[in-house]
């Protein structure tokens, strides 16, 4: 045992490599990565066999990722998992409650298009409209286009802008 021995703190197991991979559940390739980047300590017996030195319970020790236990590490996951859960539900409630209002708001447009209308209709009857002859013999401009100035002045302003017939 010579300088390569790292003292062992008393309280930790000794085992081979094939065991400290069974026992963390990890590959033997990835135990002794770990013990050459020093995340687990080791030392070589006299017949030239690699020890490591694992805790008790299982995990390895030497980096803060690995001193969570795995039940430590699954009520994490599932405490984010919740939290996640938790915004999409809010996610959910506000789109409905924006479709909601989207489609009162299209209702609401609606309505007021169908008062206008009602308000623009006429209450008495209009006379009748005059021939081309009668708008010539007043002086009025004629449109080759039968009705076409006089569609246009009938037309509701807000038609005009919005579009529609």
């Amino acid at each position: 045992m010579g300088e390569d021995r790292i003292p062992d703190a008393g309280w930790d197991e000794r085992v081979t490599v094939a065991d400290a991979a069974e026992r963390l559940g990890i590959t033997k390739e990835a135990v002794r990565k770990r013990v050459s980047r020093r995340t687990l300590r080791s030392d070589k017996d006299p017949d030239g066999t690699v020890r490591v030195y694992i805790p008790p319970s299982g995990t390895s020790s030497g980096t803060a990722s690995e001193a969570i236990g795995r039940d430590d590490l699954v009520e994490l996951l599932r405490a984010q998992l919740e939290d996640l859960r938790t915004d999409r539900d809010a996610w959910r409630d506000q789109a409905r409650r924006s479709d909601y209002m989207a489609s009162a708001a299209m209702d609401r447009t609606r309505e007021l298009e169908s008062r206008i209308r009602e308000l623009e209709a006429p209450s008495e009857p209009r006379e009748a409209p005059e021939t081309p002859e009668e708008q010539q013999g007043r002086g009025q401009p004629h449109s080759d286009a039968p009705g076409t100035q006089q569609g246009a002045q009938r037309r509701p302003w807000w038609r005009r802008v919005f579009g529609g017939s």
